[in-house]
């Protein structure tokens, strides 16, 4: 239930105006950062995490407006003052795990961002990277439980089994066709290779996550969401597969969207 909720949430912000979606790409970066700094700092309302939200909030909001020289220069700037500040208060690796935290959120906040701002493929773009992500997400699960057998890495995330990674990471190919169908002017196995790719890093980013946990030495990044544990928890997949679409997306830097569509 709580997966259902979230997901209308994301499409309707989604689908109702790229400054609806990114309000939802602040208040979901507010979140994460607040659960980043419980994890990490023990407060996730404190100056630092203050100062990230405030620096995810403008880089948007340039990168909305097309302002990319200035967002890259002030993620920048604020990732070096973090680091300075941060290493004079609270040591390196505090000050490390800060800036890191400000890196994991901004980068797949401006990448969304970036993509729904395309006018012609933005809402159909950043629709197949979240229909991707859940149904990596979905395939996975169903395929390790059906199939159980070897881990896939016992050291980072125990539950994880080589059945789930390769359903999980095989089955998005099938979305690929399907917006391939409905687009009608894109290569299917083209679309169905990039759905695959961007499965694989959903993939990784699920098991970056689980290593972040582990090092931190916590289950979940919070209690925030029933049955799932943190905001983290349940959108880990993401954030490095829509730094992934983006990357993609850069072969039309004009309209990323059909960078990313259109093969």
């Amino acid at each position: 239930m709580s997966a259902v909720v979230l997901a209308t949430l994301a499409l309707a912000a989604l689908a109702a105006s790229p400054w609806s979606f990114l309000v939802l790409v602040i208040a979901s970066a507010a979140l994460l950062l607040w659960e980043w700094g419980a994890a990490t700092r023990g407060s996730g309302g404190d100056a630092t995490t203050l100062l990230q939200v405030a620096c995810v909030t403008a880089l948007v909001i340039f990168v909305a407006v097309h302002k990319f020289v200035v967002a890259a220069i002030l993620l920048a700037a604020v990732l070096a003052v973090i680091a300075i500040w941060g290493s004079r208060r609270n040591g390196t690796r505090n000050a490390a795990l800060d800036a890191a935290g400000l890196a994991y959120v901004a980068l797949p906040a401006a990448a969304l961002i970036w993509l729904r701002g395309d006018p012609s493929y933005g809402l159909t773009a950043v629709l197949f990277v979240l229909v991707v992500a859940w149904t990596t997400d979905t395939a996975s699960y169903i395929g390790g439980r059906t199939f159980g057998g070897p881990k896939f890495a016992p050291a980072i995330s125990p539950k994880k089994t080589w059945s789930g990674f390769l359903v999980g990471t095989s089955v998005p190919a099938l979305i690929g066709l399907a917006f391939a169908q409905y687009l009608g002017n894109s290569s299917a196995p083209a679309l169905a290779v990039v759905a695959l790719a961007l499965a694989f890093a959903c993939q990784m980013g699920d098991l970056l996550e689980s290593a972040v946990k582990r090092s931190l030495g916590i289950k979940d990044m919070s209690q925030l969401i029933p049955g799932h544990g943190g905001f983290f928890d349940r959108i880990d997949s993401l954030l490095l597969a829509a730094v992934v679409a983006a990357v993609i997306a850069l072969r039309n830097a004009v309209s990323p969207g059909a960078g990313l569509l259109i093969w």
